[in-house]
Formats: structure tokens, sequence, C-alpha cells
């Protein structure tokens, strides 16, 4: 297999950011996306090749491919990205890896399972923050309780820095499809609504509402606990406003009101906001006799640094040859400990 790494969506935001530390790391990507312009400036800034590839051109694509021996794509939403791309690489015998937290996209990409483990390729979306470490922490937590048949993950960001410029394109998507829960092995979706759960991230208990995170896919592919539910800290005023959801999600799918406020998502958080932000996590589990088992991961800032640092990790594993072939999760391919190596990043059980 190639040692060569392609870079899709390089020019973005966080895709940019991972192109600039994977050049550090001597990876040496191709940079690769749509415009010829901001590629070219990327690639002279940090010395590195850059090929023009459009999705909806398949030659293009697979020329673009040559020689390549990983994707990893950083073009979100990556509902309109991943298939053509996923396509690609089992065209041209590259595996695939992402940084997406969208369900749907899970879903999807799982779909093409069978024919990536034919082709001895693997399939690996959510290689970023979303859903790296909280996976690996999940599959953690059902080795230590084997029987578990409940699983809830908490988040919460603090610092300075907010979520980047394309995450919040996409949540702007998904915000109006509800809150979806895992019951019984089935994904479903349940009211808008300020349920909360109140957890200790280390410095003393802070209420968490219920949101939709990626783990409502991942971690039952990773580990079979059959009822997940995910959490995250957000303000006071945030959560007062959850119940008007009911109310704003008709409009946020009306046409052209999604384009709107996507077009006027701009910014992003500087090296400085992040240098003095950190993410933490707490994951539980309980089992149909009550038995229970808990822990706690905490991090980085996780849009760029931590997403940055997990996905060229996970690059780094499957040029070494530790892929597995068909659709993967990051506990599935690599283990519960993967990513304790990140800068920052610790694990501690809890009684």
């Amino acid at each position: 297999m190639s040692e060569r790494v392609l870079i899709y969506g390089a020019t973005g935001f966080v895709g940019s950011e991972i192109a600039r530390l994977a050049a550090r790391q001597g990876l040496a990507p191709v940079l690769s996306g749509r415009s010829e312009e901001a590629l070219r400036r990327l690639g002279e800034e940090l010395g590195l090749e850059h090929r023009i590839a459009r999705l909806d051109d398949p030659v293009v694509l697979d020329r673009a491919l040559e020689g390549v021996g990983v994707l990893l794509n950083c073009a979100g939403p990556f509902r309109y990205t991943y298939r053509p791309l996923v396509a690609a690489c089992l065209r041209a015998g590259a595996h695939y890896l992402d940084i997406t937290g969208e369900i749907d996209v899970f879903e999807g990409i799982a779909s093409f399972g069978d024919a990536a483990e034919e082709r001895g390729l693997m399939l690996l979306p959510g290689a970023g923050f979303d859903v790296v470490p909280t996976d690996c922490l999940a599959l953690h937590l059902r080795h230590r309780l084997p029987h578990a048949t409940r699983l809830t993950i908490a988040i919460r960001p603090r610092g300075p820095a907010g979520a980047p410029p394309g995450t919040l394109r996409t949540a702007i998507e998904i915000l109006p499809r509800g809150i979806l829960i895992r019951r019984d092995g089935r994904i479903i979706r349940v009211p808008t609504r300020a349920v909360t759960q109140v957890e200790d991230f280390g410095e003393g208990p802070v209420p968490a509402v219920r949101f939709t995170w990626g783990d409502i896919f991942t971690a039952y592919y990773s580990t079979g606990i059959p009822n997940i539910e995910t959490y995250l800290v957000i303000p006071s005023f945030a959560r007062r406003l959850l119940p008007l959801m009911g109310v704003v999600g008709p409009v946020l799918r009306a046409p052209g009101v999604s384009s709107f406020l996507k077009a006027r998502v701009s910014g992003g958080s500087t090296p400085e906001e992040r240098a003095r932000s950190s993410t933490h996590i707490v994951a539980r589990v309980e089992d149909d006799s009550g038995n229970r088992a808990a822990a706690r991961l905490h991090g980085p800032e996780a849009g760029v640094v931590w997403t940055a640092a997990a996905a060229l990790t996970a690059v780094r594993v499957t040029l070494a040859g530790n892929a597995v072939p068909g659709f993967q999760t990051p506990g599935r391919a690599f283990g519960p400990d993967f990513g304790l190596d990140i800068a920052g990043v610790t694990r501690e059980d809890l009684d």
C-alpha cells in the first residue's frame, strides 16, 4: 500500500489546521479540494503537492487518488461529500477516513462495508473528536462491565474556543431533525426538550442536556450496548431555548432558511483561544443487575486540536498496516486505549 495520504477539504478551517499539523509531523500529505487558488496558496505555504478534485467528476477523483494509500476527508457537511469519495477509494484501493459526527453519514458509509471488506479496505468515519475519544471510552467501559445494557456519554467543553465554522453549519442542518437516542438497539427520535442529567466532570456537579452525538450510532456498533443517550453541557440560556426547537425546527427546514444561516457562519477560534480551552467527558454504563462502571476522559480543545491529533494518529496507524477491512469505528479498529497518547489526554476510572 502507498504511504501517501490525501487530505480532501484541506483548505477548510479544520482541514487546513490538520494539513499544517501533518506537515509538521512529516507526513507530507497531498492537499486536495475544489479551489485551485486556495490549494495553491496552502501548498506553497507548506511545501506540499496539491491536486484539484471535483466530487461530480469520477475521472478527476480517480486521478487525484493515484498513488494514495489513505484519504482523509475533512470537507463537511459530510452528507454531501462522503459518497463520491468512498466510491473513489474503492476504485483506487485506498482506505477512507473522515472526521464526521453525522449519524446519517455513519449509516451511509456502513452500507459500503461489504464492498470495502472484499477489497481489503477500511472505511473509518468519525476519526476526529467525534467520535474517537467517546467511542474508545465507551468500549473501555464495555470491557469493565461486559453485560452492560445502558450507556450515557456527557461532554463538557471549557474555555473561549467555540465550535469550528463547519461544525456550526452542520448543526444548522441537524438541529431541526430533533434529538435521537438508542432504545433496545433502535435509533428513535424523542421530543426536543431540556432533559438534563447532572454529571461531575472533575470540578463538581453540573447539568448536561440530552443532545444528539454520533455515538448514538457508533457506540452501539463498537459495544453492542442497546440503550444509549448522549449529553452536552451548554449555557443556561441555551437550555431554556431548547423547548422552542419544536417551533424553530420547521422554520429551519423551510427552503432557503438553512442556506441563509449557513452563509452567515464565519470566523472560528484562534490558536490562543484553543490553547486556553479543554474538553471533558464522563461516560457511564449499567447492566440489568444494577452493576455500574464509569470513567472520565480529559483532553484539549475538541473541534480543532483534539480532532486533528486523533485523525492524524488514525492515519499513521492505518499507513503502518493496521487497518481493519470493512466499515469500522475507532474503538473497533484500534481498541479502547487508542488516542491516549495524544498530548493532554488522560483517562480515569471512577468507583
